[in-house]
């Protein structure tokens, strides 16, 4: 008849080689999980820049248009104006 080994004692003495096998594997899974977080970051920042240009280059060109119109007011300098029962109330 075999001996009967505890699973615990099995587990206690195999922690220390499984520890030393599986670091590498996780230090390398958080390393590129950290790089492609920073791959992300910089390129939603980058389309948000891009965005940005594209609507500052709309806003401009409206105006020049307006100007070019002969408007007042042209867009970019115009506000809503509130109406009378909005300016009662406050």
């Amino acid at each position: 008849m075999l001996p009967v080994i505890p699973v615990f004692l099995v587990g206690a003495a195999s922690a220390p080689l499984i520890k030393k096998a599986i670091k590498p594997v996780v230090r390398g899974t958080i390393k590129t999980s950290v790089k492609l977080a920073a791959d992300a970051k910089r390129t939603a920042h980058e389309i948000n820049e891009d965005l940005s240009d594209i609507a500052a280059e709309a806003s401009a060109e409206a105006f020049a248009s307006d100007l070019q119109e002969g408007k007042e007011k042209p867009r970019q300098t115009t506000r809503k104006e509130r109406s009378s029962s909005s300016k009662a109330s406050t």
